[in-house]
């Protein structure tokens, strides 16, 4: 009983060592982040009725290039009443690829 066990507990490592050597050079996980959240924007509707406007927001960009764009629609028209287009300042992370 105990060699069966045994066996498969060893085989079950060397599966996971073996997989997670191949998952961990399967391309770069900051450029696939990065782009990542390209393809996913930042969005959020809210409404106002009882105010007649409503307020849309999304961001642009990634990293210190990141926009929060806003603006305040009309409800009854549709038409922009005023945007605002702020950076936000964030900064770039700086990752430390030689530490182990």
């Amino acid at each position: 009983m105990k060699k069966p066990l045994f066996m498969f507990l060893i085989m079950a490592m060397v599966v996971s060592v073996s997989s997670g050597i191949c998952f961990a050079g399967a391309g770069d996980g900051l450029q696939n982040y990065v782009e990542e959240q390209a393809a996913k924007p930042v969005v959020l509707d809210q409404e106002y009725p009882q105010w007649g406007f409503r307020v849309h927001s999304w961001l642009t960009g990634t990293g210190s290039e990141t926009l929060a764009h806003t603006q305040v629609i009309e409800m009854s028209t549709g038409m922009v009443i005023k945007e605002f287009n702020r950076k936000c300042n964030y900064t770039d992370p700086v990752y430390d690829y030689n530490s182990n």
